[in-house]
């Protein structure tokens, strides 16, 4: 059993690798951190580096334990490790509103005495221990607990624990080499986090050898992760010119950084990049040619915070017109059954969302919309008091 430590987006994250995995019947409740399964994984660190959501995979150890049966499971977890033990314990326990500070004292507690019952057996320990119930990726990497130290995930159900071990990590710095490295920015307009570019891509389900189109492509950031990720023919347009240029520039700066676990697939056969305004890309590219389109389309202007609602009303009235426009096109070049991907925006007015209903007008285009979870069409990609949030949209055509 395979334990997904889960990302902010914890539904998309699920979404996400439920899509990767094929899986439809996955151990997941609303609001959990992990999301569990029995998955067939040749390769932990290169599932990792496929998923833009999930921060930690771990490989179940045991299941409804005493406290005294986890230390006892997590001690000979640890003897067959070779020279001096290096370890550390994160604790997930989401039904528990005791300050974090005292849960990371009991995992203080429970370090000491891991590690004074190996010291009897003459063993060198280290407890990794950082005075926080959780062990961020970058602690994890830094210290070695994954692979040849330990990093113990243990989830609290009651008074009853389950233990995991650390069997793959995020790889924070290449998503921050990516997101922040690139030379072909446009900070005014904002970019696509490439963690939620690679989340829509396996979200959209398409196969290496699929016609990939981004017809809002910025500068590039879908592009880019699709040609990491192994697929072989790309499209990306957009209205600008300036983002057509610094695509290019990151396109040529991806394909330099390919990291050797991808080598084989991180240059496509064939990338076209074009300047076009949507309305117009259906005449530039050959009818039913393109098996996927993934795009994060205009937003809208910056928000500044002090806009009206009846200002914000506009704009997503502007927007949605310009969206249902963008799917007439999609009609003429989408292949039958090919799918979209697409990041609608609702912007926040006080407490509440401005939503944009486009739903049942992209149906009667004739566009199916797909469950991303079970009863779920839509997930939100937001953070805490931003302005703007993107909801995550499936259509089969």
């Amino acid at each position: 059993m395979y334990w997904f430590l889960l990302g902010r987006e914890r539904l998309l994250s699920a979404a996400e690798i439920s899509a990767v995995l094929d899986y439809k019947n996955i151990e997941f409740t609303d609001g959990s951190p992990i999301l569990r399964c029995s998955a067939d994984v040749a390769d932990p660190n290169l599932l990792m580096a496929r998923l833009g959501g999930t921060i930690k995979i771990g490989v179940e150890i045991a299941t409804q334990l005493t406290e005294n049966e986890l230390l006892t499971a997590a001690a000979a977890a640890l003897a067959p490790v070779e020279g001096k033990i290096n370890f550390g314990i994160s604790l997930y326990d989401p039904n528990n509103n005791t300050a974090p500070r005292q849960q990371a004292g009991q995992i203080g507690t429970w370090g000491k005495q891991i590690k004074q019952g190996l010291k009897t057996s003459g063993r060198s320990v280290r407890h990794v221990f950082n005075y926080e119930p959780i062990l961020s990726s970058v602690t994890v990497t830094i210290n070695k607990l994954c692979g040849r130290g330990v990093e113990f995930l243990i989830y609290k159900k009651g008074n009853k624990y389950d233990l995991a071990r650390t069997v793959a990590v995020q790889p924070f710095e290449e998503f921050s080499e990516r997101d922040f490295g690139r030379p072909g920015r446009d900070d005014l307009s904002g970019m696509l986090p490439p963690k939620l570019a690679m989340m829509m891509i396996n979200i959209a389900g398409a196969k290496p050898s699929d016609t990939i189109l981004d017809p809002f492509c910025g500068s590039g950031t879908i592009i880019t992760e699709a040609m990491l990720m192994g697929y072989k023919n790309l499209i990306g347009s957009d209205i600008s010119e300036k983002a057509i240029t610094d695509t290019k520039t990151n396109v040529e700066w991806t394909s330099s950084r390919c990291h050797p676990e991808r080598s084989e697939g991180s240059s496509p056969n064939n990338i076209q990049l074009f300047q076009s305004d949507i309305a117009q890309i259906g005449n530039k590219l050959k009818l039913n040619s393109v098996d996927a389109i993934i795009a994060e389309p205009y937003l809208g202007k910056p928000l500044k915070g002090n806009e009206t609602r009846a200002e914000l009303q506009k704009q997503t009235l502007e927007l949605k017109n310009l969206y249902l426009d963008a799917f007439q096109e999609f009609t003429k070049i989408l292949k039958p059954n090919g799918t979209v991907v697409f990041l609608v925006p609702r912007f926040r007015a006080g407490n509440d969302w401005i939503i944009i209903d486009i739903k049942n007008d992209i149906k009667k285009i004739g566009f199916t919309p797909d469950e991303l979870l079970p009863g779920r069409e839509a997930l939100l990609y937001a953070r805490a008091n931003q302005r703007v949030g993107r909801e995550v949209w499936k259509f089969t055509r």
